[in-house]
This record gives structure tokens, C-alpha cells and sequence, in this order.
């Protein structure tokens, strides 16, 4: 599979379950400028990003993030990603499946 053919850019961020099983969760997070994407606190997520730039948070934390930076969020802690000046691509990776 490869993820970059799979993103959805639009008005409305794009959201896409790539693998849902009792061990993982796999989830591409397409936004576009100024777009977020906020978590509910899941047991254990990481947040990969794939492609551009914005920002990567877990509870007080906040991270600049380019394409590999890789941010491990607290168990059942809020979390999000929001995109910068351009696109941006995030791979939730969450365990086990909440």
C-alpha cells in the first residue's frame, strides 16, 4: 500500500482507517493549511508525519514536524496534529485498538 496514494486533501480534513484489528489501529490524517485533527486520549499513539509541516501535541507538549518526525503521546492523554502553511500528512498509529 502506498500511503501517499491514499491521502484525501479537501475542504474537509481527510480521514482514512487504513487497518482497524484488536491489536492496531492505523489512521492517514490529510490536512490541508491551517487544519487540526484532535485525539480523545487513547491507551498508547504515535504520531508519524509523512509528508509537509505543522505541528504534533500531546497533552502540554508541542512539536514542530517535518516528514519522519515521530512524536510518542502519553497513554490517555489528548493529542492532535495540525497542519502548517501547506499539506500535511500524519499517521496515527494507535494500541491496542481503543
Amino acid at each position: 500500500m502506498n500511503l501517499l496514494e491514499r491521502t484525501r486533501y479537501g475542504e474537509i480534513r481527510g480521514v482514512e482507517v487504513l487497518a482497524d484489528h484488536p491489536e492496531v489501529r492505523l489512521v492517514l490524517f490529510s490536512l490541508q493549511k491551517g487544519q487540526e485533527v484532535r485525539g480523545r486520549g487513547e491507551p498508547r499513539v504515535h504520531l508519524l508525519c509523512l509528508e509537509g509541516e505543522g505541528t504534533l501535541w500531546a497533552g502540554e507538549r508541542t512539536i514542530p514536524a517535518s516528514p519522519g518526525t515521530l512524536l510518542a503521546c502519553p497513554p490517555g492523554e489528548p493529542h492532535g496534529a495540525k497542519a502548517g502553511e501547506g499539506r500535511f500528512l500524519v499517521l496515527g498509529i494507535i494500541t491496542p485498538r481503543p
